[in-house]
């Protein structure tokens, strides 16, 4: 992007990211959701977690205080990161996602700059700066805004290493340190890699652009060995990244599974504790976890036409997940009576019309499929593909959001394209008749 163009559209970047500002801040001021009211759930344990990283006491489970793998290590130091520099609280947590959502809005900006052009770019951060469903995520004790920050960051840098010149060996090293860094945040973000190297490999070739992909993988596990050296001598035994992924995998694949989150007994299956420790009896618990789910697949696999389409709904049903769980479900929360349901219709009429538009846009830059966008899309449908191994939540489409924005971005412009060319057939058939 040449430096006119840049001085051409700082104004509506200034703006997009003065709208992301602005809505977050006015979203905070008006709900105040507190991790540690007494709930039990994702944003009291990343709460609780980052308050002990923060006083110096290791990463240990915040409910029985033993060390633990749970949840992967990314957000919980993060955010004991931020606790220890400026204090501890909901407002610390609030001030950190804001932060990161309007960095989040200037990197996809440079995606669609680089994948689109400068009006598409601008359209899709305009756009997701004033998402609904991601605004709703600013007062929320979850890896959200930090994983998106730095999924977005690899994607761009995924994008631009072919264009680096004689800086592309440090433009790959610099994605292999960003997507281990979302790698420890949320192990999803593994994704990126085999869709770089496919990317790569259409302007170059593939036994060079396999070396890159090679290389980034070194430095995502370079970045994931401290942590399993940490796991192997805290639990006894070297956990990659977390204790989690066995359950997860039973939540979605057992007999009676509905393909969403909730639970119906029995609970995840657990082993005899025996005289085992609790770190012990966690790492355990979730290789149990794992192995049944993994034979429950294996053994059933006609199941998965029931659940596939079922864990596919839950995923993209709503984009208004976040009321939930800032109001824990209770439906006094919201005042004055009536809002809920409003920002509710908000979040919901913005996230099914992108989706619309994107269709066309992704319909639209089919021209483009071995390019940026086509990496963009495939990055979507391979990020929806993994999913599906787990169960289906309406919080996992929120890190690919900005690829809908984008995509309905264009797709908004191939529609007024259409209509510009229609005008002046339809102008001469009322000046004819």
């Amino acid at each position: 992007m040449g430096t006119t163009g840049i001085r051409t559209h700082l104004p509506g970047l200034s703006l997009a990211l003065i709208i992301a500002l602005a809505t977050r801040i006015a979203w905070v001021a008006f709900v105040h959701p507190d991790p540690t009211d007494g709930r039990f759930d994702d944003t009291a344990w990343y709460r609780g977690a980052a308050h002990f990283l923060s006083i110096g006491d290791g990463y240990v489970n915040p409910f029985v205080g033993t060390p633990t793998a749970g949840w992967p290590p990314g957000y919980p130091f993060f955010l004991g990161t931020v606790f220890r520099l400026f204090g501890e609280g909901t407002m610390q947590t609030c001030a950190a996602n804001i932060a990161l959502a309007v960095a989040t809005v200037a990197l996809v900006y440079a995606i669609g700059a680089v994948a689109f052009g400068r009006g598409v770019a601008l359209g899709g951060a305009v756009a997701l700066a004033a998402w609904p469903g991601q605004v709703y995520f600013a007062s929320l004790t979850l890896s959200e805004p930090l994983f998106t920050f730095l999924f977005a960051l690899a994607a761009l840098l995924m994008l631009v290493a072919p264009q680096s010149g004689r800086a592309r060996g440090a433009a790959v090293l610099a994605f292999g340190v960003a997507l281990g860094a979302a790698t420890l945040t949320r192990g999803q973000a593994l994704v990126l890699l085999p869709v770089a190297v496919a990317f790569w490999a259409q302007p170059l070739r593939w036994r060079p652009a396999a070396g890159w992909g090679m290389l980034a993988a070194l430095v995502v596990a370079l970045m994931l060995a401290p942590w399993a050296a940490r796991n192997e001598q805290r639990l006894g035994s070297p956990v990659i990244l977390a204790t989690n992924f066995g359950p997860n995998i039973w939540i979605g694949n057992h007999e009676g599974a509905t393909g969403r989150m909730n639970i119906p007994e029995p609970e995840p299956p657990q082993p005899e504790r025996g005289d085992m420790t609790q770190p012990e009896f966690e790492v355990a618990a979730e290789r149990l976890a794992l192995r049944k789910g993994l034979a429950y697949i294996l053994l059933h696999p006609e199941e998965q036409f029931r659940l596939v389409p079922l864990k596919l709904r839950a995923m993209y049903e709503s984009d208004a997940t976040a009321l939930d769980w800032n109001s824990r479900y209770d439906d006094g929360y919201y005042r004055p009576d009536g809002i809920a349901g409003l920002l509710r219709g908000m979040a919901n009429g913005v996230w099914f019309g992108a989706l619309a538009f994107a269709a066309i846009g992704a319909a639209a830059s089919r021209g483009a499929a071995r390019g940026a966008a086509g990496a963009l899309l495939a990055l979507a449908l391979l990020w929806t593909a993994t999913h599906l191994l787990f169960f289906g939540d309406a919080r996992f489409h929120y890190p690919i959001v900005f690829v809908v924005a984008l995509f309905a971005t264009r797709g908004m412009a191939a529609c007024a394209a259409v209509a510009r060319r229609a005008q002046p057939a339809l102008l001469r058939r009322y000046a004819a008749a």
